[in-house]
């Protein structure tokens, strides 16, 4: 797992086409008209979001690397608990603050650690974003408590909207 400054997962980003929204900082812009939407249930219950975590991290998750990006994680603090996140980083060799590296590219060896960011963005209410090696896939978790599948192939959000249908 490699973590990434701003600039740097800004970069990764670009380098895939996936555009870049100023919305008080800059962030990915999943929902712009490139991309198709598939609207994805929030779960109340924990042991729901860790497994719509695995299924998210699923559809972004790619033979080279993903983006997983924690974005917002300051809204609701009585939500999280940050030591737990921090220690968590610091296990797998990150000592900077979440702000100065609020990206990771995981491989599919760290499949498991990224899983734990998303479920740790959703259990604590955290802003996050999942995109895949090619750009073309991607998620996003909202601190307002929704989410989303986008991708740019309209066929690909068809289906994840079908797959919702029929679970």
């Amino acid at each position: 797992m490699r973590f990434l400054t701003p600039e740097q997962w800004q970069a990764w980003c670009v380098e895939r086409q996936v555009p870049l929204l100023e919305a008080g900082w800059i962030r990915p812009d999943i929902g712009s008209d490139h991309f198709h939407i598939a609207d994805l249930p929030y779960p109340p219950d924990s042991g729901a979001k860790v497994s719509l975590a695995r299924r998210l991290f699923s559809l972004v998750a790619s033979d080279s690397e993903t983006l997983v990006l924690v974005d917002d994680w300051a809204v609701w603090p009585s939500s999280q608990h940050l030591p737990l996140f921090t220690r968590f980083r610091e296990a797998l060799g990150e000592h900077r603050p979440l702000i100065e590296a609020p990206a990771h590219v995981v491989t599919p060896a760290d499949a498991d650690d990224a899983i734990s960011i998303v479920a740790t963005s959703l259990l604590f209410i955290w802003d996050c974003y999942g995109i895949s090696s090619t750009g073309r896939d991607a998620f996003y978790i909202s601190h307002d408590e929704y989410c989303y599948f986008s991708s740019r192939d309209a066929s690909v959000a068809e289906r994840v909207t079908s797959g919702l249908a029929a679970t």
